[in-house]
């Protein structure tokens, strides 16, 4: 037996342990509805048709990215058969709302080939796609087995994972390999994926899908029309990081009156958990799902609106006046910039954007500001809600960076063309 089956047979046998480990946690998860399909697929016990093209994307962030390129890939390729796959259960639900031209939507199977196996050789793909480099051993392993092809899109390395991996880079050989194709969001991703083995003829630079989103396309929401004055936007914000922005919001508030905050949490459990921190610091609010269908109740009182749903807050974006990006004021690594950029939003931060490099062109660019705390961003929105022509520039470059790195859709459509013309 080679090393390369040694490391294959200690992978399954670890991956098994964890997948029993797993089973108990996995039964008693609480969940939506379609919880005993979500346990179903995920332990690999659903049988497939045979499909085409199979993408995988893990959670909403990446699914959101990839629907542009997903439609865009039914519409090119019309007569393919298209299986999408998410990890969790709110990457499921965002894909069935926005993808409904995929011909089904699963959840992903753990990665040990126990759950894995009877999978794909019933889904026995043409071409499998991962977005933002997810690598799992056990799958690769099988989708090879059956002839499948294996492209990366939009892939990411991050230094922090790039380090993580780096400690197992005698582990990465086999699967890097299997891997047909990585296209890269950027230069440094492609750099980092080619220093953990990948073949340098085999890595491209892409771009990324989420420069690609056309909002144009989307319907207003009917209950941000019906927002009055200047809007504060504190998108995707974690555990640490309400509590800082509603210091900041109070402290706003007393210079701008009728300033309006949209709070968006990052992750749909923590929004009672954050409504109840806004009811203790004696703030007004309402929660978006109880807008649906009338007027903003209390419209004058109301000086927060708690975004307490799922797929809107990129449309939301086109209101803001003054976009936070959050993850990034705690160790997060931040979120997507892109969104509020191209509004033509201004942007804050914090410091920790390491998820996302291109927020240092940004901020060299003067495209987006950086803040630290409460009163820095305090400081900073009033700055730019007062000073128009600051925020029209900030606006403006940030637009500028997104134009100058559309494409990625395309890229990623004509490298399938050519491997389903090979297949």
């Amino acid at each position: 037996m080679n090393k390369q089956n040694v490391m294959q047979s200690l992978y399954n046998l670890i991956s098994t342990i964890g997948v029993l480990l797993y089973l108990p946690r996995l039964l008693l998860k609480k969940g939506p509805e379609d919880r005993r399909t979500f346990i179903k697929e995920r332990l690999g016990l659903s049988v497939y048709r045979k499909t085409h093209i199979w993408v995988h994307a893990v959670s909403v962030g990446e699914t959101l990215a990839c629907i542009p390129f997903l439609k865009k890939l039914r519409k090119e390729i019309p007569d393919r058969m298209i299986v999408f796959s998410t990890t969790t259960y709110t990457g499921q639900k965002i894909a069935r709302e926005k993808f409904p031209e995929a011909d089904r939507i699963i959840y992903m199977p753990l990665d040990s080939v126990f759950c894995i196996k009877r999978v794909v050789n019933s889904l026995r793909p043409d071409i499998f796609i991962t977005v933002e480099t997810e690598l799992w051993p056990a799958l690769f392993r099988s989708l090879k087995d059956v002839g499948s092809r294996i492209l990366i899109l939009n892939g990411r390395i991050s230094q922090e994972s790039f380090k993580g991996y780096s400690k197992i880079r005698f582990l990465m050989a086999d699967m890097l390999s299997s891997v047909d194709f990585f296209y890269m969001q950027g230069k440094g991703d492609a750099e980092r994926i080619m220093a953990l083995g990948a073949d340098k003829h085999k890595v491209g630079v892409m771009g990324n899908f989420k420069f690609d989103i056309d909002f144009n396309e989307e319907l207003p929401l009917n209950w941000l029309t019906r927002i009055s004055g200047k809007v504060l936007l504190a998108a995707s914000t974690h555990d640490g990081e309400e509590d800082v922005i509603l210091e900041a919001f109070s402290i706003i508030k007393k210079e701008l009156k009728g300033i309006k905050l949209i709070l968006a949490p990052r992750h749909p459990e923590r929004f009672n958990e954050t409504a109840a921190l806004i009811e203790k610091k004696g703030l007004s609010y309402i929660r978006r799902s109880s807008l649906n269908g009338k007027e903003i109740a209390g419209d004058s009182d109301a000086d927060i609106i708690l975004l307490d749903t799922l797929g809107e807050l990129s449309r939301v974006f086109s209101r803001a006046s003054v976009a936070f990006i959050g993850g990034s004021l705690v160790p997060r690594g931040g979120h997507n910039v892109m969104e509020p950029a191209y509004w033509s939003k201004p942007i804050i931060f914090g410091p920790h954007m390491e998820n996302f490099p291109i927020a240092g062109e940004f901020l060299e660019r003067s495209a987006a500001v950086e803040v630290r705390d409460s009163k820095d961003i305090a400081k900073s929105v009033i700055t730019l809600l007062t000073n128009n022509k600051i925020a029209a520039e900030l606006g403006r470059n940030a637009r500028s960076i997104v134009d100058k790195n559309t494409g990625a859709v395309n890229k990623a459509i004509e490298l399938i063309r050519g491997y389903i013309g090979a297949s």
